[in-house]
């Protein structure tokens, strides 16, 4: 999961304990991370413990290698509460300019292209999918096409249930209608026509069919 969720993400938020410092998973999520290149801030959670220690966190965290803002580094790092939301709009202000010195942008006259995160079939409403969208805008009437399965863009909903007429980039959404279960991880886009959304998945299947000829 922290895998795909890195191929996902623009950045990524690495969370360590106050008072328990960097464990295994620390060092998982880390280890993925900096695979996948991607940009990073280190959030101290829980100060509001009484046995909570940043300055501490901070010197584990440079035994492992990662080199923090005012330790000697670049990484950004704040310390918050998840509890008491104590510097949680700094972190929300870090986020922003973090976003803003990479410049990322999106184009929302784009056909959305992202990320399947979830899929799943509902006995009730047939194969549904979360997908990320990375950049672009999904609209009513068009087609998706991830990996083998086609999906008509007739309900989009979000994570709360909401019903959408449309979504842009870093929108998770809900859409049903699959004619088959995509895969998670798989990459989608949308087009206009559903012989373009075809098309795609015949691309799709000759590159596997190709590899799978190709391999000894």
């Amino acid at each position: 999961m922290r895998s795909r969720g890195a191929t996902t993400a623009d950045l990524a938020i690495l969370v360590v304990a106050a008072d328990d410092g960097v464990k295994p998973q620390t060092l998982e999520a880390l280890r993925i991370i900096k695979k996948s290149g991607l940009p990073y801030i280190v959030v101290i959670n829980k100060i509001d413990k009484p046995n909570a220690n940043v300055d501490k966190v901070k010197q584990e965290l440079a035994e492992h290698e990662v080199y923090l803002e005012g330790y000697g580094g670049t990484v950004p790092v704040v310390a918050i509460s998840a509890k008491t939301g104590e510097h949680v709009l700094d972190l929300l202000s870090l986020v922003l300019l973090v976003a803003e010195m990479n410049e990322w942008k999106g184009d929302t006259n784009a056909r959305a292209e992202g990320i399947v995160v979830e899929a799943h079939q509902d006995p009730q409403k047939g194969n549904r999918a979360t997908l990320v969208i990375k950049n672009g805008s999904l609209q009513k009437k068009m087609f998706v096409a991830a990996g083998a399965c086609i999906a008509p863009v007739r309900h989009v909903s979000t994570m709360e249930g909401k019903e959408l007429l449309e979504a842009s980039f870093s929108t998770p959404v809900f859409l049903a209608g699959w004619d088959c279960v995509p895969h998670e991880g798989d990459s989608f886009k949308a087009f206009l026509h559903k012989k373009e959304a075809e098309e795609e998945v015949g691309k799709i299947g000759n590159k596997k069919s190709s590899s799978a000829r190709s391999s000894p």
